[in-house]
């Protein structure tokens, strides 16, 4: 009961907190306009998330996202989830640098804590030596690679590539990334369209996006919104056609 609660409600929320590629970000350098977009849609905010399956509300989620002083960046994702007698939370936290339109992990923390195993992650990226180092918790046996992101970084990366189409021309994407087991693997996705959705926070004009899947037995969706510097609005995850689990944005507050 247990194990299935945990792949129903939680690991579908793993993107919540992203080589070979067919359109990669790396693939040409950025103009300034798009350096530009990128600085100003990578600001300090926080946003509260509804934790839904089926209409059933489960737990709740966040994102924040604020900068040292130092000029460091730190992200912070979490989903806290419950039913009956069963929890689950979990927390990611990255902090990077923002390199032209690019990303740049520094650390990668993650953390799982409630019924069940406990489980933590924390590596830096070191770009001198282009290694990874494990700081604590699982082995890491994933090779350097460029552009590397992780499980967290992923998702900011995205928003700011949906954010540029209209000057890139870009309408799908794949990264590379390291996820909270410390393995090398790459996600890819892909805009499908445009929806009007009501969510808690209000009505919302968004862009409609998809992880690109080898089957379609799973699917993921992600809302952004372009009114809201693309803000993740929703996040959806279907399996063999049934909801296993939603997001909706509940709240959103800019600092500064």
């Amino acid at each position: 009961m247990a194990q299935f609660w945990y792949k129903a409600i939680v690991i579908p929320m793993v993107l919540f907190m992203g080589a070979q590629v067919m359109a990669s970000p790396l693939a040409t350098a950025p103009d300034t306009e798009q350096v530009a977009r990128a600085e100003r849609l990578t600001q300090a905010y926080e946003a509260m998330y509804e934790l839904t399956r089926r209409g059933t509300k489960r737990g709740e989620a966040g994102r924040a996202l604020r900068k040292e002083e130092n000029g460091v960046w730190v992200y912070d994702t979490y989903t806290d989830a419950a039913m009956l007698f069963l929890s689950d939370r979990r927390e990611h936290i990255t902090e990077f640098i923002l390199e032209g339109t690019q990303v740049k992990p520094l650390e990668f923390h993650y953390q799982r804590t409630g019924t069940g195993s406990n489980k933590s992650l924390a590596i830096q990226f070191d770009y001198h030596n282009e290694s990874l180092q494990q700081l604590a918790g699982e082995p890491i046996s994933a090779p350097w690679q460029a552009g590397l992101l992780d499980a967290n970084a992923v998702l900011h990366q995205l928003q700011i590539d949906v954010a540029l189409r209209p000057l890139s021309g870009l309408n799908e994407w794949t990264y590379p990334l390291i996820d909270e087991s410390g393995r090398l693997t790459e996600y890819t996705f892909r805009v499908v369209g445009k929806e009007t959705l009501e969510v808690p926070f209000g009505l919302m004009d968004t862009v409609k996006v998809m992880r690109v899947r080898e089957t379609n037995r799973r699917e993921t969706y992600f809302w952004f919104s372009p009114l809201h510097h693309f803000t993740l609005v929703q996040m959806q995850q279907l399996k063999e056609g049934k909801e296993q689990a939603k997001l909706v944005l509940r709240a959103l507050n800019w600092q500064g």
